[in-house]
């Protein structure tokens, strides 16, 4: 039976919430909601549920020394307080959700097993998919679904969608997820070495050679990421299939065959299959590697994320200090965001040197 803190200063409210959760709980009750962060130290719970009392002062900080000392335990703030600006507060100070009051026990119940379902939580981490949209959670489910699979996946999406994001979750959940996470950027390596920035070389392959391990080496045991697969050139295309069917690769100038012990996980902006119709990219190689695949979708088909990721990088950035005010964050609403979370990223990194330290950023600091 899962341990669950309440941090409950309203006697009757506790009573109410330990009936309701007894028999599928174990309910540890906290009275005073000064003494949350040491209780959730000393009983390392399961999940957190903080009841806060409409207009509470320091909501944010009790929520942040509570989660921190909860062992990555997932935390639910009640409150009756369910202003848009409070939630987000709770949200991006640590709470995994937040139920308004008069609480449905429905809703409680339904929160909570969530909570304790989600693979991050058991693993003791938050889960990196900042948002609620349908559009990110059905990404989640994927995830979920492929992460315990070792078939290849190809994750598809404009730049700055968080592909890589991606690819680290399923390593994180997979059972290679104690192993290494190995990623390079087939844009990122001229095409002349390739082949030894992949497959590593042996003493005398070429002039001033040494012996080498590549990058598939490195990512033994674990997962290797290769993105924007679709940038690679035809005749390192031919070598990748290989490595992939055959399950095996020899270092530039060796003759001793390596085990290929990883997962291969691949990401591309491009469409790889007009590529391939257009002789471009190998339809062999497109087949084997979009065994699973993942969509990432833009940042303007889930708008109802964005407040959440702007004071999530705001929160980052500035450690707490810094505040997005209701016209700026109505800016950012209102752009559609051609270079996805990555430009939301880099702007609000931007309004932060502009506001200074005014406490605050402005409209007038939303530079796109």
């Amino acid at each position: 039976m899962e341990t669950i803190l309440l941090v409950e200063d309203d006697p009757g409210d506790a009573r109410a919430f330990q009936s309701l959760l007894a028999g599928d709980y174990r309910v540890l009750h906290c009275p005073e909601l000064r003494h949350g962060p040491e209780a959730a130290r000393r009983c390392v719970p399961a999940i957190v549920v903080l009841s806060l009392p409409a207009g509470y002062d320091g909501r944010g900080d009790l929520i942040r020394r509570t989660a921190g000392e909860s062992g990555g335990a997932p935390l639910v703030v009640l409150s009756a307080d369910a202003d848009p600006a409070v939630i987000v507060e709770c949200l991006r100070s640590g709470a995994s959700d937040f139920l308004p009051k008069p609480l449905a026990p429905d809703d409680l119940k339904r929160s909570l097993d969530s909570a304790l379902s989600s693979p991050w939580s058991r693993a003791g981490r938050a889960s990196p998919f900042i948002g609620s949209s349908a559009a990110i959670k059905a990404v989640e489910e994927l995830v979920r679904a492929y992460a315990g699979s070792s078939f290849p996946v190809l994750i598809t999406g404009e730049s700055g969608t968080g592909k890589e994001i991606a690819a680290r979750a399923l390593h994180e959940l997979s059972p290679r997820g104690r192993g290494p996470f190995v990623a390079r950027n087939c844009a990122a390596i001229p095409d002349h070495l390739a082949e030894s920035e992949l497959f590593g070389t042996e003493k005398g392959a070429f002039t001033d050679a040494v012996a080498r391990p590549g990058a598939f080496e490195a990512a033994g045991g674990g997962l290797f990421f290769l993105d924007e697969i679709g940038e690679a050139s035809l005749p390192f295309q031919a070598k990748l299939l290989r490595v992939l069917e055959t399950g095996e690769f020899q270092r530039l100038g060796g003759r001793k065959s390596v085990e290929a012990d990883f997962r291969f996980v691949s990401a591309t902006g491009r469409n790889l299959e007009r590529a391939a119709a257009e002789g471009g990219f190998r339809s062999d190689l497109l087949y084997r590697i979009n065994t699973l695949t993942i969509a990432m979708p833009p940042l303007r088909a889930r708008r109802e994320d964005i407040a959440e990721l702007a004071s999530h990088f705001a929160l980052l950035a500035s450690r707490g200090e810094t505040d997005i005010g209701r016209e700026a964050m109505d800016k950012l609403l209102g752009y559609d965001w051609p270079g996805n979370i990555r430009q939301l990223r880099n702007i609000v990194h931007r309004a932060l040197v502009l506001a200074g330290s005014a406490g605050e950023i402005k409209a007038k600091h939303i530079v796109f």
